[in-house]
């Protein structure tokens, strides 16, 4: 039976050649996975993560969880069907960040949030502040 160490160095060949065979960076992955780039470059070294970081690199990289723990590499082309991409932040990420930017918004004087209030419109279209 494999250690954890050596299932951990084979899921992160396994994202290794996913990646390639998607023609992603790195960088490309991070962004896709909501993740950071040394984040990824950790995981291709086989460090440790969890579920919900498992999830969302394959989300990411479009196919099924099970297949990096598979005993041979396989060939993937396709999406996986089942397996929908991420949509925006994670939910997790997005009431914090909102906050943050609601808080700075507030701290500004009156005419650098109507400046402010313009690029977020422009930026979010079809958003209103609630």
């Amino acid at each position: 039976m494999a250690s954890d160490e050596e299932w951990l160095r084979q899921i992160g060949r396994r994202v290794v050649e996913f990646r390639h065979a998607r023609g992603l960076t790195q960088k490309a992955l991070a962004r896709k996975a909501r993740l950071s780039e040394s984040h990824v470059y950790r995981i291709e070294q086989g460090a440790h993560m969890g579920v919900a970081t498992l999830l969302a690199v394959a989300r990411a990289l479009g196919v099924a969880p099970e297949l990096f723990f598979a005993a041979q590499a396989l060939a993937v082309t396709t999406p996986f069907p089942g397996y929908p991409p991420l949509d925006g932040p994670r939910p997790q990420m997005r009431e914090p960040a909102v906050e943050r930017v609601s808080t700075f918004v507030e701290s500004l004087k009156a005419d650098e949030r109507r400046r402010a209030m313009r690029l977020l419109r422009a930026a979010f279209p079809g958003r209103e502040p609630s």
